[in-house]
């Protein structure tokens, strides 16, 4: 597989996190003999996916390049932990609170990063495919993050991930909107961009969801702090009555690094 189609099958981010829902795919043991059980595959989670060479003269979006193809682990040279909260909230179903962990271990000499990645705790921990933590220039919690994402919008809505994937890569593409912020980390007002985009305002399959389709999601980058990921924030709007809060909010936020 070339690096770009690499690059590609990320953009495709077919990992999965969030929810512990998978894609069964048709995929082989080392051997080759058998198919895994779903079971098996459940527990594989952080799988890339299969996509076909990208076209000559494809150009992707300001909003997909800052996202998939930046080299986020640039400003890190040398081991580290950094510490995420996540947090969900809202008035739809009860929240939790969680942690993960990106533990960059190895600097290789082309400058790519070997990492590991605990993402939630306890029973909420989630298996990640060490293929996806080895030599990485990216986050990799974006692509976890964001396939875990579509999975609960399938078990919000008994809907179709892949629909749900389908729309944020069109939103991505086409509406997603980069503004300059300021934000406050560990004491200091940094600046940033953010990316934010409404995937389902113009689905038109809104109405087999609508009480979910206002959801937006929010991307703060920053080069000024390792990782460059700060916040991923989703919301999704009580329609009916906004005074009551959102239905669902879910942020994730770096609180802190930790030299190794």
């Amino acid at each position: 597989m070339t690096m770009m189609t690499r690059l590609f099958s990320l953009i495709i981010f077919v990992l999965t996190c969030i929810s512990p829902a998978v894609h069964a795919e048709n995929t082989q043991d080392n051997a080759g003999k058998r198919e895994l059980t779903q079971e098996e595959i459940d527990a594989s989670i952080g799988r890339f996916g299969e996509v076909e060479e990208i076209p000559e003269g494809f150009k992707f979006s300001t909003a997909e390049n800052r996202l998939w193809f930046t080299d986020h682990l640039k400003n890190i040279q040398k081991p580290m932990r950094l510490y995420y909260e996540f947090v969900k909230s809202g008035t739809y179903e009860e929240g939790f609170s969680d942690a993960v962990y990106l533990d960059i271990i190895k600097i290789n000499d082309d400058g790519t990063k070997n990492a590991m990645l605990d993402f939630f705790s306890a029973d909420r921990k989630q298996a990640v495919n060490p293929d996806n933590v080895t030599n990485i220039t990216g986050n990799p919690i974006l692509g976890i993050f964001m396939q875990g994402d579509v999975y609960e919008m399938n078990r919000l809505t008994e809907g179709s991930w892949r629909h749900f994937q389908k729309m944020i890569k069109i939103a991505l593409r086409e509406v997603a909107s980069i503004e300059k912020v300021n934000f406050d980390y560990n004491g200091k007002n940094l600046e940033g961009e953010k990316i934010s985009f409404s995937p389902y305002l113009n689905d038109p399959h809104r109405n087999d969801f609508e009480k979910f389709s206002g959801k937006k999601y929010e991307f703060i980058f920053s080069d000024d702090i390792p990782g460059d990921l700060y916040q991923i924030k989703t919301t999704i709007p009580d329609i009916k009555d906004e005074g009551n809060g959102p239905l669902i909010e879910e942020v994730l936020t770096l609180v802190e690094e930790i030299q190794g």
